[in-house]
């Protein structure tokens, strides 16, 4: 996201910051076409948005920016008093950029061919989030079905195996102020926040991870939260309150409509909020007052004749006052079984156990199916929510490297004090816990009046926080110190006999937070006709904001349009010069072409040199689409052994049937098949090949390229090319799968995991010459790495993205961009057909399955074992 202000006044500048999603521009000047994002310039650039101060001028606008979905609109008629009008200018710019990313107008319903008169909806991930939209929607006649990575938590007791809404204590909250995004400057309830995820726990900040052991792309995210400008952050929290005012509604009307979910589970309703700060306590009320959700705001004295027994916090100067505020607490357990069995008397089905390991798309970037460690899983509808375990399912979608880890700490005692009827939320500013939720439960084991307490904000990135981290313990000795001052009694009982962490299970939750404090909402279009839904990432906020995120989902499934596909749209607060760190391209990745900008093609002498593999077909059905008339020479794979046996290359002969066998027995033959058929329109054939040969180094191949006269001839899976062919057929460009200069030859994905390697999975577009594998690099594309991949797997997804990516750096060159090609350094290792040996196969099978290679990497435990 980028603004562009062409303004002459100081005041705009004030406001905006330094902010990085701002740049000036002097109206005065003749050329706007300047730099928006350094050092490249644009000639012409149509933004999403645009906000003029002349609405006379919107017109004209429109007329230029020729039909393409701009939003253009006007500055606001009225002046917002509670704020600088440059500030109300920027939020309503942001605001008609959020409308421009989400298309507002209503859609028609998805016209899907449906069987038995139900469309399907597959949910990925059995939070509570999902499980909402799940029953929202099984009761509006959908047929769903749930997956998740984990047991069946109402089976499972190792709470370990489980996400958060299972794995973490048994207590959750609704507030209209849940949900915060923490990185609103100039707040007197959340102090300092700037540098919270550049400092640990024991330094006063919110890191549980080592900011030194942070990898690229947790970098990238502790960067996105801290360039937040103090007005879109306020823009975001009043986002925020937003959605969570309207969720309140909504769970008004699931309590009324399905009281027996909320039957059972310790419903308890109000919030009693306690400050320990005066000026935080002044800071809530004022907010609360104007979120319309104060039932009860006493004198400190009036508050403690209420409240009895929290005089001794007070009397140590830990309590300034408390509100009593609309809310309610539930256990979560217990609630999340009744969810399950009412989506299970609708007719939804749940499927334990199993890991989404990928989207598969096809070549127009319209989801085909999920790829899973059971097999592949197709609907009408997906909604994927999968936490921060699952954030790798992300990658390649307007969500990745968004949601993070943030882990809260638990622990529990009696609930002594029976006139404590409401649960509680407490604020201790500037303290290792700030913010503690005590929910009034029953142990689900023992049956006793129990008091949970939930807390604490330990960034844990991408991953888990270490065992034994003294960050960690030190969090719950803090909650602990919460228990002890304002429960003293139950918290005496507790430590006597040994029930603090039941089990002596020191439970915590990491929670899935985005760097702007927004959830997300993504919604991509499937080939079917139907969408994949992205969800998640509401910080703490994922209990509260379910109902209404429920809603939004069905609203897109029928083709309506609800305020939370704008608010929580994933391109808002990203900043402009990030880049995708989840997967390191290491050489730039060309810009997406304009469908206006096809006219402006020149014809372009295309020439394919391929073999006749599944990839292979994908490849021709792109150059079918992008660049039709193109030729093509096919070199069989049963070609290439008549060549080895002909030249007496008996070994190398018995060794690629060996590989054929081997793939073919193990089922990858028909792994990689079915993999590309699915990206390919079942109604798609391609042409005969201009010519099928044995070997392109060949007389009758010399001759036809020779009369073609290529200018560009990409080149897939075939042998050697020899010189006479390389003088014919123009600029070369060879789909390399294996990491260059490293890894040359053949089997180069397995040869670099068999290394323990797994950086140097990739594929290389590299300029073709004499040299095998040698020539300059134009490109490399990296694939996600997945815990359950295999060599099998990360080939295949390999070729996937280099065929699309050759593809695009062609449509580039036809509209005249040279290509840059990088020198190759020397060095690396060839390797051939004979290199991988039985031997060799069993040793990296022993790599994956039982040292856990790919299972351990990122972790820092590769080179164990």
């Amino acid at each position: 996201m980028k603004f562009l202000v062409t303004t002459r006044s100081s005041s705009f500048r004030d406001v905006a910051d330094s902010s990085t999603f701002i740049q000036f521009c002097d109206p005065t000047c003749d050329d706007l076409s300047i730099p928006l994002t350094a050092p490249e310039t644009v000639d012409v650039h149509i933004p999403k948005s645009i906000l003029v101060e002349d609405p006379t001028a919107i017109s004209r606008l429109q007329e230029y920016a020729e039909g393409r979905g701009v939003q253009i609109a006007g500055f606001p008629e009225e002046k917002i008093l509670a704020m600088q009008w440059e500030e109300s200018i920027l939020r309503h710019a942001e605001k008609l950029y959020a409308r421009a990313c989400v298309n507002t107008r209503v859609q028609p319903q998805n016209m899907l061919k449906v069987k038995d008169g139900k469309e399907t909806v597959l949910l990925v991930g059995a939070g509570i989030m999902n499980l909402v939209t799940a029953e929202y929607l099984a009761a509006r006649g959908y047929q769903v079905h749930v997956v998740d990575a984990g047991p069946d938590p109402r089976c499972c007791k190792d709470w370990t195996r489980l996400g958060v809404t299972n794995g973490g204590g048994n207590a959750r909250m609704y507030t209209r102020t849940e949900a915060d995004n923490y990185n609103e400057k100039g707040s007197k309830i959340y102090e300092n926040m700037q540098g919270v995820f550049r400092k640990t726990v024991h330094e006063g900040g919110w890191c549980v991870k080592p900011p030194d052991d942070f990898t690229a792309a947790e970098h990238s995210w502790v960067h996105a939260f801290e360039q937040i400008p103090a007005w879109l952050a306020r823009t975001f929290r009043d986002n925020i309150q937003e959605v969570n005012m309207e969720a309140g509604k909504l769970w008004e009307e699931y309590i009324e409509g399905c009281p027996q979910l909320f039957q059972e589970v310790e419903f308890r309703k109000d919030i009693l909020r306690m400050y320990v700060e005066p000026v935080a306590l002044d800071t809530a009320l004022t907010l609360h007052r104007q979120l319309g959700a104060i039932l009860q705001a006493t004198s400190l004295p009036e508050f403690l004749d209420t409240n009895p027994s929290f005089k001794p916090a007070a009397e140590s100067d830990h309590l300034a006052g408390g509100i009593t505020v609309e809310g309610f607490t539930v256990n979560i357990h217990p609630f999340v079984a009744k969810l399950m069995d009412r989506i299970t008397e609708l007719g939804g089905e749940f499927l334990w156990n199993c890991e989404v390991q990928g989207i598969m798309r096809d070549s127009l970037g319209k989801v085909t199916k999920l790829e899973s460690r059971l097999g592949p899983l197709k609907a009408d509808h997906f909604v994927v929510s999968p936490g921060v375990t699952g954030h790798t399912l992300l990658n390649g979608t307007g969500c990745e490297n968004l949601v993070h880890g943030v882990l809260g700490v638990w622990l529990q005692i009696p609930n002594l004090n029976q006139q404590q009827k409401h649960s509680i939320k407490i604020h201790r500013r500037g303290h290792l816990v700030e913010d503690i939720n005590v929910t009034v439960a029953k142990d689900v084991e023992t049956g006793e009046d129990i008091l949970m307490f939930g807390g604490g904000y330990g960034y844990v990135g991408e991953g888990r926080p270490a065992p034994g981290s003294l960050e960690l313990m030190a969090l719950f000795n803090e909650l602990e110190e919460v228990a002890r001052i304002y429960f003293p009694q139950g918290y005496a009982v507790a430590k006597a006999r040994g029930t603090l962490h039941p089990g002596g299970n020191r439970k915590f939750c990491v929670r899935p937070f985005t760097p702007t404090g927004l959830g997300v909402y993504e919604k991509i279009p499937t080939a079917s006709g139907g969408c994949l839904i992205i969800s998640g990432g509401n910080n703490t906020g994922g209990f509260s904001q379910a109902p209404a995120v429920a809603r939004a989902v069905w609203r897109s499934l029928v083709g309506e349009f609800d305020p939370l596909h704008m608010l929580f749209h994933p391109a808002r607060g990203r900043l402009p010069t990030a880049t995708s760190t989840a997967t390191a391209y290491k050489y730039p990745v060309p810009e997406t072409l304009s469908m206006g900008s096809i006219e402006a093609r020149k014809p372009l002498r295309l020439l394919l040199l391929c073999s006749d593999g599944p990839q292979h077909r994908y490849l021709r059905y792109r150059l079918d689409q992008t660049f039709p008339g193109y030729r093509c020479i096919l070199e069989t794979t049963d070609g290439q052994v008549r060549q080895l046996l002909q030249k007496r290359r008996i070994i190398d002969a018995c060794y690629t049937k060996y590989h054929g066998f081997r793939r073919h027995l193990s089922g990858h033959d028909r792994y990689r098949k079915t993999y590309f058929d699915d990206l390919i329109p079942d109604n798609h054939t391609s042409l005969t090949p201009d010519l099928t040969v044995d070997s392109v180094n060949s007389r009758q191949v010399w001759d036809a390229v020779a009369q073609w006269q290529p200018e560009i001839t990409i080149v897939s899976g075939t042998k050697y090319i020899g010189k006479n062919l390389i003088a014919r057929a123009g600029l070369m460009i060879n789909l390399h799968t294996g990491h260059l200069p490293e890894y040359k030859g053949n089997h180069c994905i397995f040869f670099a995991l068999n290394d323990g390697a797994v950086d140097k999975v990739s594929s290389t577009l590299h300029q073709l010459t004499s040299t095998l594998d040698g020539g300059d690099i134009l490109d490399r594309v990296v694939p996600p790495v997945l815990p359950t991949d295999s060599e099998e797997t990360l080939y295949t997804r390999c070729s996937h993205i280099a065929v699309d990516r050759v593809i695009k750096h062609v449509e580039q060159f036809s509209m005249g961009k040279k290509f840059d090609f990088v020198s190759q350094e020397m060095g690396g290792r060839t390797f051939r057909h004979r290199d991988r040996t039985p031997t060799k196969e069993l040793g990296l099978l022993w790599k994956l399955r039982v040292n856990g290679l790919l299972r351990n990497y990122g972790t820092g435990k590769e080179s164990e074992g």
